[in-house]
């Protein structure tokens, strides 16, 4: 589980518990420490102490313990509190020096995850998109964090797009790794919208936040696979891609269904 929310994105894990005085003394401080090291986050560990009746007894020591692994506030015997302080910089030092979450091999077996159901979506159920709903049968591929699926107005033939299925308005919102998946996503796509046009080229923009252009509040990658002469001057591209939710009427959903039937084709 520490895993999984150090996955999501998690800076603090805690641990409330009750360990018995024997196993609290031998185990307590050491699984804490294991805790902090592998998720290289800060730990707080409540705990329950004192003699409950003749035959329990819980060990105490609530404790505080860095991403380095090094107890920075313990309880002494009986009851009482502690603080510490949570140094986000030391932190971020930490994983920058010992980069341990990039040496994880998820190509060998499968990440834990949190939100499951986000993951696992039901044959027909639509998925949301900010504001907005994605019927299933747009969408032509999906990972555990990200879906690729047709556009209602396209710049361009074959203008796609991909976003993450957790409901995130900017990419500073998400995950590590799911702005890994993301990209590697938007990459796969890439290649195979690319191969369906006949194009060599693509236009791959986010539009981060309101500012930036963006209408739907959530992150998305747009997806426009690109061919000599399709605009006057190159970068006009991006004036049409800022108004082409503005202007003009939706495509048909049988349209953009028969593209998500074809595009479907080059992943299975």
């Amino acid at each position: 589980m520490g895993i999984a929310l150090r996955g999501s994105g998690a800076h603090i894990l805690t641990y409330p518990s009750a360990f018995t005085a024997s196993t609290g003394a031998a185990h307590w401080e050491a699984l804490l420490k294991a805790r902090a090291i592998e998720t290289q986050c800060y730990v707080i560990a409540a705990a329950q102490t004192g003699q409950h009746n003749a035959k329990r007894a819980s060990w105490g020591h609530a404790m505080v313990v860095d991403p380095w692994g090094t107890v920075i506030a313990q309880c002494s015997e009986g009851v009482s509190v502690v603080t510490a302080g949570i140094d986000l910089c030391f932190l971020e030092q930490v994983k920058t020096k010992m980069p341990i979450w990039n040496h994880r091999r998820f190509d060998l077996y499968r990440k834990i995850s949190l939100d499951k159901n986000l993951h696992d979506q039901m044959p027909g159920e639509p998925y949301q998109f900010g504001q907005c709903i994605i019927k299933d049968a747009q969408v032509f591929y999906q990972t555990e964090y990200t879906f690729a699926f047709t556009n209602k107005r396209c710049v361009l033939p074959g203008h796609v797009l991909v976003a993450p299925k957790r409901c995130a308005k900017r990419l500073v919102d998400l995950s590590e790794e799911e702005i890994r998946d993301l990209f590697v996503t938007a990459t796969s796509v890439q290649k195979v919208v690319e191969r369906c046009y006949l194009a060599t080229s693509s236009t791959i923009c986010v539009q981060d936040g309101k500012d930036a252009g963006q209408t739907v509040e959530h992150v998305h990658v747009h997806i426009i696979p690109r061919k000599p002469g399709d605009f006057a001057r190159n970068d006009d591209i991006y004036g049409a891609l800022e108004m082409h939710d503005k202007q003009g009427s939706d495509r048909e959903e049988s349209e953009m269904f028969a593209e998500a039937v074809m595009l479907r084709r080059f992943f299975s």
